[in-house]
């Protein structure tokens, strides 16, 4: 197996373990547990958000595709996705104050991790060349997310 395909199941297993780590929160939190205050709960996800946009730098730059990163603007969509599950992240385990909002909190952040996720898998990106315009890519990429929305 080569790096590439190494650092790419690294990517995929970090974001499982982000999800779990959450769930694992965001449940403790709901029942007002003390273990919710364990430190390996605490570190643990900043530790895996940091190997995340490690293994999402190398990622973008050694796509086998050869697609350019920024100027096609997927991996843009694919990192305001990360964020976006990121605030969801933080509203549902910091800034909501009633169950009722975790849960908003939590679906938001179920749905970004499957928008990004969709974006991840998309086919038209396995058959983009760097040729082609971005305007064209950009379009398919809009395409494709509003399809969910």
């Amino acid at each position: 197996m080569n790096l590439y395909m190494a650092v790419k199941h690294a990517h995929l297993l970090i974001i499982v373990l982000t999800f779990v780590f959450f769930i694992i929160n965001l449940v403790l939190l709901m029942k007002d547990s003390e273990k919710v205050n364990n430190k390996i709960l605490k570190i643990g996800p900043h530790i895996l958000y940091t190997l995340f946009v490690i293994t999402f730098i190398y990622l973008a730059y050694a796509n086998p595709l050869n697609l350019v990163p920024f100027a096609h603007s997927w991996a843009t969509t694919k990192l305001a996705g990360f964020v976006f599950y990121l605030l969801s992240i933080t509203l549902a385990l910091k800034w909501a104050k009633t169950n009722l909002w975790r849960i908003a909190g939590a679906l938001s952040a179920v749905f970004w991790l499957a928008m990004t996720a969709r974006l991840g898998f998309a086919d038209h990106l396995k058959v983009k060349s760097v040729d082609e315009s971005a305007s064209t890519l950009i379009y398919s990429i809009t395409d494709t997310l509003t399809k969910f929305v």
